[in-house]
Parts: structure tokens; C-alpha cells; sequence
């Protein structure tokens, strides 16, 4: 936000634009070394969750898709079982389970999905809440 020629002259009389300005400098100095080096100061972009997180992920949206008022709305449905499908895809990566989710569409896919699910209750992941 500019401030209007009145106040700047009041801020500059101040001495309080110079300040201001040695902030923004220090600020836009900062950002250009983030842009040239973004390997020094921003974290990796491709972070997995723990094993932990997914398995936490995946309780809450079984809880989530099994909900009455999610069932109300086919986007919101739709969109609750993509989310589930990315993480059972994350768990068995993790885990070194083969699936096929994303390949298969309809009653395949959900086939596909029970079978994932079982496979990771063998290995101890525990995916709903009942």
C-alpha cells in the first residue's frame, strides 16, 4: 500500500520513508537469493508423509466416504474417494504392495480397492475405523 503524496512527504520529513525503504530492500534482497538458490532456503517440493500420517489419512477418509452426508453430494463423494485412492496408492508404495486403482474405473476399481485395503490390514495397517 502507497502512501498518498501528502503523507509521503510527511514520512520522508520524518524520516521514516527511508526506513521504510531499507525494509523493503532488505525484503526484495531476500527474495531474489531465495529465487537464485531455491535448493539453500525452501524446503523439497516432493515430501512423502510418514507411513504413520497415511495410515491416519486414510481412517479419516474411510470415516469420511462411509459418512451419510458425503453420500448426499456425487462430487463430494467423488472427490472423498480420489483422495482415498491417492493414499492407498501412497500406502502400497510405501510399503511395496502392487495396486492397479488408477487404471481400473467402476465396480473394478472398487474390487481393486477392497483388495488393496485387505492387503494392507496383513501388513498391520490399520485403514477404517471399525
Amino acid at each position: 500500500m502507497m502512501p498518498s503524496l501528502t503523507s509521503w512527504y510527511r514520512l520522508r520529513k520524518r524520516g521514516r520513508w527511508r526506513r521504510r525503504g531499507r525494509r523493503e530492500k532488505t525484503a526484495l534482497r531476500r527474495l531474489d537469493l531465495a529465487l537464485r538458490n531455491p535448493s539453500k532456503t525452501a524446503p523439497p517440493l516432493t515430501t512423502v508423509p510418514s507411513i504413520e500420517q497415511i495410515a491416519y489419512d486414510l481412517r479419516r477418509l474411510d470415516q469420511q466416504r462411509r459418512s451419510p452426508t458425503v453420500a448426499q453430494s456425487d462430487r463430494w463423494l467423488a472427490a472423498v474417494k480420489h483422495a482415498y485412492d491417492q493414499r492407498l496408492t501412497l500406502a502400497c508404495a510405501a510399503l511395496g504392495i502392487t495396486e492397479h486403482l488408477h487404471a481400473l474405473e467402476g465396480m473394478d476399481r472398487d474390487l481393486e480397492r477392497l483388495r488393496v485395503e485387505s492387503e494392507l490390514r496383513v501388513s498391520g495397517i490399520r485403514v477404517s475405523n471399525d
